[in-house]
């Protein structure tokens, strides 16, 4: 019966060492389970609210794509209209370049025909305002060689004015000399320089003579008295 009981005794005390070892391995196992549980929560809180962060991601992408989907439509819109515009202005600078008449009949004119054409264009017009612009300064040339002509005829007149009126009274030599030099120095412009020549040519003929009357009445002896000299006045230069 000894035996027996100490036998027992130690399956007994085997036993429950086992159970209290499976006790231990349980616990251990539900501490595991109870940390990889709570490890597992918070993962799939942290899921969660990623989940959440992606749907509102998602959710302001779709509007964005929206917005842009909207914008990119207006801006189609408005490359259409502004196409259109730019046509209607290509048309209508076709039209002014090349007039009324078609360039091409079965070919649309392209853009280097185009710019070539506005390029002829404008060199043309660069052209014709030079010519213009030339024939202007021409004119006003001219219109400033004409005053200077008639200033130099006026000039002219009064000089020959009284050279007339000096040879009409009983002048001298003297006088008709002054009158003389006097339009010798006398600024002119061509062609009226030309007229002043001949006039002098014929007044210095005009002198000659008349000193030679002189020198003939001094030798056959008379006199010239001072009341038969006529003194001109100076002609005032315009």
């Amino acid at each position: 019966i000894s035996a027996l009981q100490q036998g027992y005794s130690q399956v007994l005390c085997q036993t429950l060492s086992e159970r209290n070892l499976e006790i231990t391995s349980l616990k251990n196992q539900g501490e595991n389970l109870r940390r990889d549980n709570a490890i597992t929560s918070e993962m799939v809180s942290s899921l969660q609210k990623d989940m959440l962060a992606k749907d509102e991601q998602v959710q302001q992408l779709k509007q964005e794509v929206n917005q842009l989907k909207s914008e990119n439509k207006e801006k189609d819109h408005q490359l259409e209209a502004l196409n259109s515009r730019l046509e209607h202005f290509r048309s209508q600078v076709i039209k002014a370049t090349y007039g009324r008449a078609k360039p091409f009949q079965d070919k649309p004119v392209s853009d280097q025909q185009l710019i070539e054409k506005i390029t002829q264009v404008t060199e043309d017009n660069i052209n014709f305002q030079q010519k213009k612009w030339t024939l202007q300064k021409e004119t006003q040339l001219g219109l400033c060689r004409q005053e200077e002509v008639a200033d130099s005829v006026e000039k002219l007149k009064k000089a020959l004015d009284s050279c007339q009126a000096c040879m009409k009274t009983s002048c001298c030599s003297n006088d008709l000399r002054k009158e003389v030099s006097f339009l010798q120095h006398l600024q002119v412009s061509p062609p009226v320089s030309g007229l002043q020549k001949v006039s002098l040519d014929i007044l210095r003929l005009s002198l000659s003579w008349l000193e030679e009357t002189e020198h003939l009445l001094q030798d056959v002896g008379i006199q010239f008295s001072s009341t038969n000299k006529w003194q001109p006045s100076s002609p005032v230069v315009a």
